[in-house]
């Protein structure tokens, strides 16, 4: 769901670059492997995992996975559309936590590196916004930028497929 959209031809420092299908966190980097794209009634649930679509997928007939790493956001529009851009006034809620678990299809424990509310104003997202470069039936290409309250940066790049999880499905 993220996608490239960071890269640099003018200089052979890739310092600056972020490779494709990762969620970086100030100096911490975090591999997505899956997408998943979930309408809502007025809402679309967007999100990433370090886990592979097979992995997730046997986690809904009950599989445990461990040290997940799980990006959700709630973007507040009936589905996402190529070339829009999401600010936090469009997504209601949004959190990363890493090393998570998932047991019975329910994801668990883990450690906050964002969210847009919560106990710690340090980790909140101040600015930022999600970008959805291209979407079709086949991929999404997306990329997003947040500051949390402690000034970290926060950049993301997804492209890929990605799960498409109905209400059926569940």
């Amino acid at each position: 769901m993220l996608t490239i959209l960071l890269t640099s031809c003018s200089s052979d420092d890739d310092s600056n670059t972020l490779e494709s299908n990762f969620i970086k966190v100030g100096e911490s980097s975090f591999e997505m492997k899956a997408a998943l794209v979930e309408p809502s009634l007025n809402s679309v649930f967007l999100s990433l995992a370090n886990k592979t679509e097979a992995e997730i997928n046997a986690s809904f007939s009950g599989i445990t996975l461990n040290n997940v790493d799980y990006f959700t956001a709630r973007i507040n529009h009936l589905d996402l559309l190529s070339g829009e851009m999401y600010d936090l006034d469009d997504i209601s809620s949004l959190e990363f936590i890493v090393n998570g678990d998932v047991i019975n299809s329910e994801f668990e424990n883990g450690f906050s590196q964002f969210y847009k509310s919560g106990g710690s104003a340090d980790l909140e997202v101040t600015s930022g916004s999600i970008t959805v470069i291209d979407y079709t039936v086949d991929s999404i290409n997306l990329s997003f930028s947040f500051t949390r309250g402690d000034g970290t940066e926060i950049k993301g790049t997804y492209e890929g497929s990605f799960l498409y999880i109905t209400s059926e499905d569940q």
